[in-house]
């Protein structure tokens, strides 16, 4: 199991900086922007519950497990928001990608943490 949750996490990773660095990059949300980052989000929750499991379903209180959970949660409201920014909302579409961009760093933070502090 600890194979699958690598895997999933590596994928969003990928997902995720395709998306944030694309939208970055253009400076504006695309449909497909939201897509790839929900495929990402998909992918973090499942690997980060698989890893919880793993770990006796305990919560931590250390500096990776703190900003996970942050950056998770910033994922989940990044993706809630772009779906609405891209139905609703299309004049922030040009704004959005600041809070994508900050959201993607706590990640990769995280992300980073989580590497070293389980080799």
């Amino acid at each position: 199991m600890l194979v699958i949750s690598i895997i999933l996490v590596n994928l969003a990773l990928v997902f995720y900086s395709v998306s944030i660095l694309n939208e970055f990059k253009r400076k504006t949300l695309l449909p497909w922007h939201v897509v790839m980052f929900c495929i990402g989000l998909i992918c973090d929750a499942f690997g980060t519950y698989i890893m919880y499991q793993i770990g006796g379903s305990k919560i931590s209180v250390g500096i990776h497990d703190i900003l996970g959970f942050g950056a998770l949660l910033l994922m989940l409201i990044n993706a809630i928001v772009s779906v609405f920014i891209i139905k609703k909302y299309e004049y922030l579409i040009n704004q959005f990608y600041k809070f994508s961009i900050f959201a993607w760093v706590i990640w990769i933070i995280s992300y980073v943490l989580g590497i070293f502090e389980h080799i």
